[in-house]
């Protein structure tokens, strides 16, 4: 119980936070956090895995929106979902046993850098360019024209995140059983109320129709490679969580759990059902 509370009041900020960071519905991040749980939760194999919306896949798919639109985005999800299943019906997760460590650490760390510049601006007090290497050549002129109050924001939240888990002690033992991101948030959000009532607040957007996917729209070369690209980063973080997981349930006599194999098998299988029924069942991207 207190594990999935902690999950809920962690998805439901970050789910709306990618809708608008990828220019989505705010209700498709509401409704993958949800689908994305449910289903992934009783199709993956493993009492220790969930799925929702993804924070590696915020650059493929905010590009995807803005070449293909959103209902294209949905269908091509939806197409991402049936080469997984396809996949895992082929048992092809056990191949990721071959690819090194080192390629998917790069390739979600490359996104994470892109991620990283442009909330930099952000935090600067700025707004970020369209792209990695604009925000980097930006960052400079960012610098020039930075303003105190969003750095000090910005700064006592990474303060309190870093800092909440070590504190010692027995009240340190209590006080560590709330997640340190919401408190963070709260903390942050509570000093910029009254310290600094001037600071850019997040503008959440009107909610949009229910839309459901259409036929895709476009160049048959590209989306293909907007579905493998998609199905791929999908997996590639899919199966790292579920080695991680391995390693975790390894020392833990306590966790009932189906094997390595099906994890990583079943993880795949919960979570390309989960890209299938997200946007069958509304907007939605892939966990």
């Amino acid at each position: 119980m207190s594990a999935s509370i902690t999950v809920f009041l962690l998805a439901i900020p970050m789910s709306l936070g990618l809708a608008v960071a990828m220019d989505a519905p705010l209700e498709a991040g509401l409704i993958s956090a949800a689908v994305g749980g449910i289903v992934a939760g009783l199709l993956g194999g493993t009492p220790l895995q969930v799925s929702g919306p993804s924070a590696g896949l915020t650059v493929v798919t905010a590009e995807t929106i803005q070449i293909y639109g959103w209902r294209t985005t949905c269908a091509i999800t939806i197409g991402a979902g049936l080469l997984q299943i396809l996949l895992g019906s082929l048992r092809a997760a056990r191949s990721a046993l071959a690819v090194s460590p080192a390629i998917v650490h790069g390739t979600l760390a490359g996104i994470g850098v892109a991620i990283a510049l442009a909330q930099l601006h952000i935090v600067l007090g700025g707004s970020p360019e369209s792209s990695a290497v604009s925000n980097a050549l930006a960052l400079p002129a960012q610098l020039e024209r930075v303003g105190p109050a969003a750095p000090l924001i910005g700064g006592l939240t990474i303060a309190v995140l870093v800092l909440w888990p070590r504190i010692p002690g027995r009240t340190g033992l209590i006080m560590r059983r709330i997640p340190a991101a919401l408190v963070s948030v709260a903390v942050a959000t509570a000093v910029a109320a009254f310290a600094a009532p001037s600071i850019a607040r997040v503008d959440l957007p009107s909610w949009r129709s229910h839309a459901l996917p259409e036929m895709p729209h476009g160049p048959v070369l590209g989306l293909a490679t907007a579905v493998f690209t998609m199905m791929l980063v999908a997996s590639l973080e899919s199966l790292l969580a579920a080695v991680a997981v391995d390693k975790l349930a390894a020392g833990r006599s306590s966790v009932r759990s189906t094997g390595p194999a099906a994890e990583r098998d079943g993880g795949q299988a919960g979570e390309s059902t989960t890209g299938l029924a997200e946007p069958a069942s509304g907007p939605a991207w892939p966990p």
